[in-house]
């Protein structure tokens, strides 16, 4: 059995303010290891379960957040960035099994910690009318793959979106919300050790019982992205074949899921050139 693991911070437990999320905050090292100790956990569990091939995304950031050398040694780790599939680059080497670890709610989302998609410039993201954050768009580029996301670790609201939209997935919840930056947090022990027992049991379960179905979307995918402001619009429109809504509205049209996400991922970084007004 091969897993694999797409890693981000903001869902990690005792993670709340940008002071952890964001290298160079006061916060920020010890968020690392947080993270680290986390994804630690969901690979010793999937090992546990059989597993003998463990890959890691770090998919925070630049992907320079997880400590190497405190990862368990049968881990192989993908770092940095620009990379094609951002936070799912890999998953097309073939796994039967992702997890998400530090996963968080969609921009918008009620008592979410850090809510966000991709970028605060992002309010919110359809594909042909489906509303989704970071966890739709990786299960969605996992199951193009044919990958069956099985288990996420994240804030209690990450959870309830991540299982409204994969009926079935084994959850964790490291921290209950109680604000956009604040929350109710076990003890990080507690929940290294639940994400470790959940995801051996998840993974013993679908070897048992057979894998689930992956999250998939056919083409051709119809993608809309509302901004926070009228000028990210302005800077994305250079992109061919982007049209504009609204002020604030763009649609792409493109032929399937890959070509949707490339564009989505573009103007993702695009918009980051853009200054806040």
């Amino acid at each position: 059995m091969r897993v694999y693991i797409s890693a981000d911070i903001e869902g990690i437990g005792c993670v709340v303010r940008s002071e952890h999320s964001s290298p160079g905050g006061r916060e920020y090292e010890r968020a690392r290891r947080f993270m680290t100790a986390e994804v630690n956990a969901a690979a010793l569990g999937a090992f546990a379960a059989g597993a003998v091939d463990v890959v890691v995304a770090d998919s925070h950031n630049v992907g320079l957040n997880l400590i190497p050398e405190e990862l368990d040694e049968r881990i192989r780790l993908i770092m940095g960035s620009p990379r094609p599939l951002a936070m799912m680059d890999g998953i097309d080497l073939g796994f039967d099994a992702a997890l998400f670890i530090g996963y968080h709610g969609r921009a918008g989302t009620a008592d979410a910690v850090i809510a966000h998609t991709f970028t605060g410039r992002i309010a919110e993201v359809r594909m042909n009318d489906l509303v989704i954050g970071e966890i739709g768009l990786s299960a969605l580029l996992a199951g193009h793959y044919n990958i069956p996301v099985v288990f996420m670790a994240g804030d209690d609201a990450g959870c309830r979106e991540a299982e409204a939209l994969l009926p079935g997935l084994a959850t964790v919840s490291v921290k209950q919300g109680i604000g956009a930056y604040a929350a109710i947090c076990p003890h990080p022990t507690v929940c290294r050790e639940k994400i470790r027992t959940a995801a051996e049991q998840t993974l013993l379960r679908c070897r048992r019982e057979g894998f689930p179905q992956p999250l998939t979307m056919a083409g051709p995918v119809t993608l809309q992205m509302r901004f926070t402001t009228a000028s990210s619009v302005d800077r994305v429109l250079r992109m061919p074949r982007v049209q504009r809504v609204s002020g604030t509205i763009i649609q792409y049209q493109a032929a399937d899921l890959p070509e949707a996400f490339a564009a989505f991922n573009t103007m993702a970084d695009l918009i980051e050139l853009t200054p806040f007004i």
